[in-house]
């Protein structure tokens, strides 16, 4: 997963924010300050949510009797099979 710079973070909110207005979700008075917070903090969470599961992924693919190589092929598929059911357990 990519880290996102804050200012990727802002266009990510602003462009939220705009989609929002558009379809009455929110109102146009909304400030945008209080949607950016917001997103940052679920940007940070969902980030903090992945790391946690690549390093669980990684320490049970090390721990398997016959661990595979890392980015080897069958590493790949091991993992993202892994990864997603982990994301599907939170």
């Amino acid at each position: 997963m990519s880290i996102f710079s804050d200012e990727r973070v802002e266009v990510i909110a602003e462009r939220i924010y705009k989609e929002l207005i558009k379809k009455g979700l929110i109102k146009p008075d909304t400030k945008l300050f209080q949607l950016k917070t917001e997103v940052k903090k679920a940007y940070v969470k969902f980030y903090r949510i992945n790391e946690d599961i690549d390093r669980m992924v990684k320490k049970q693919i090390a721990s398997m009797s016959s661990p595979k190589a890392e980015g080897s092929q069958e590493y790949k598929v091991l993992y993202e099979k892994l990864f997603l059911a982990e994301w599907k357990k939170q």
